[in-house]
């Protein structure tokens, strides 16, 4: 915080406008809109203990959400299964209960089960902070160096170009 802030702060205690817990709470709250929402998640991870349908049956795992990395881990039993770059991260689906999909550019989609409404409704927010950061990097950027993943277009509009002509060519 400023020090015109902090001393605004100190000036509404001095005058009995607030209390101090409720000056700690006008800081943090503060601190919080000074910093936007995506920086305060640089640097977490988040675990929830979810359920993947797999060999017709239920499967207990964890799902780490880590912004270090920007990787999402699938874990069972304490081994990292599958590994899932925050770019290859195309769209989650809010399906019935406890259940929702998170699709992948390149890769099957993955249908999960949440131990409770209240995580699944975490999980998506944070998969929505993901979509949407993914959603402001370059094309090129979000492959990651896979030039071959690149090329293919999965959305969007395409244009024929006329100057060919051995074969037909489309430009992006």
């Amino acid at each position: 915080l400023s020090q015109e802030k902090i001393l605004k702060i100190m000036n509404m205690v001095k005058n009995k406008e607030v209390s101090i817990e409720g000056a700690l709470h006008l800081a943090r709250k503060e601190v919080y809109a000074e910093k936007d929402s995506q920086d305060l998640l640089t640097g977490s991870q988040f675990n929830f203990s979810i359920y993947k349908y797999k060999h017709y049956r239920w499967q207990k795992r964890i799902l780490q959400i880590d912004f270090n990395t920007k990787t999402i881990f699938n874990i069972e039993k304490g081994i990292i299964k599958k590994q899932f770059p925050f770019s290859q991260v195309k769209a989650c689906e809010d399906t019935e209960r406890r259940r929702f999909s998170i699709m992948f550019h390149g890769r099957q989609d993955y249908e999960l089960e949440a131990v409770s409404l209240d995580d699944k409704r975490k999980i998506i927010y944070l998969l929505s902070r993901v979509i949407q950061s993914n959603s402001f990097k370059r094309p090129a950027e979000s492959c990651s160096g896979r030039a071959a993943e690149c090329d293919v277009i999965h959305e969007g509009l395409l244009d024929l170009q006329q100057n060919t002509s051995a074969s037909t060519e489309w430009v992006k």
